[in-house]
């Protein structure tokens, strides 16, 4: 895996070496979105016949550029198993992502979930700091893990602006990620990297977080299907 700023942020958090990484995963109409702004700004460009075509150049490349930062800035959210415990969030300059020590983490408190995108909804919680995915989004897990606050670095961009309670049963924060993979390979890494570092309970992730299942469509179903879900 490329390494870069994960391994940077790993070892200035005290993780150790990123050892598994997995971005977020996107509705489809999330990048075909991206692909009409383009299209519309080198049509909208090309087609006016009063601009020269040095000024025809300039006028593609700056909104081009403007919109490429913005789709490296959203879109580059990853969740990455490290040596000792995970980085989420975004990887753009000056937004660091949070930093979850696997000592942290309630291996009894993970769960695996076919229809992520419903979390919200289901719940009734405030979308906040620690749930990466869309309405849209399927595939995902959840686990309980310290507050948002708790796992920033101080100088992060934004600061507390979107944190919201805390929500699970032992007073930490339920995570969220939407990803594309296999729930099985997902989990097996997980529950390797907390039994290497010694927390406890860490053999029950595989069989508390699996099968994969729906998050349910009321706060009710939620807290049934949810492992560490507090009312």
């Amino acid at each position: 895996m490329r390494v870069g700023k994960a391994a940077r942020v790993a070892r200035r958090r005290g993780l150790g070496r990123p050892l598994h990484s997995y971005r977020q995963a996107f509705p489809l109409w999330w990048h075909l979105l991206f692909v009409g702004i383009v299209l519309v700004i080198v049509a909208a460009v090309s087609l006016n016949q009063t601009v020269p075509v040095a000024g025809k150049v300039a006028g593609i490349s700056v909104p081009l550029l403007a919109t490429g930062i913005a789709w490296w800035v959203l879109t580059d959210v990853r969740l990455v198993l490290c040596e000792g415990g995970l980085l989420i969030g975004r990887f753009f300059p000056g937004m660091p992502p949070y930093a979850i020590p696997y000592r942290a983490i309630e291996p009894r408190g993970v769960t695996c979930v076919e229809d992520i995108g419903r979390f919200s909804r289901a719940t009734g919680r405030s979308y906040g700091s620690t749930l990466f995915y869309f309405p849209q989004s399927r595939r995902g897990i959840l686990l309980d893990g310290p507050t948002a606050a708790q796992a920033r670095e101080g100088s992060a961009l934004g600061g507390g602006m979107f944190d919201t309670a805390a929500d699970t049963v032992r007073g930490g924060k339920m995570w969220a990620f939407a990803y594309s993979g296999r729930p099985e390979v997902i989990t097996a890494q997980l529950q390797q990297g907390l039994a290497a570092q010694g927390v406890p309970h860490a053999a029950a992730l595989q069989g508390v977080a699996l099968p994969e299942r729906s998050v349910g469509a009321s706060p009710q179903e939620a807290r049934a299907r949810i492992n560490g879900l507090a009312r």
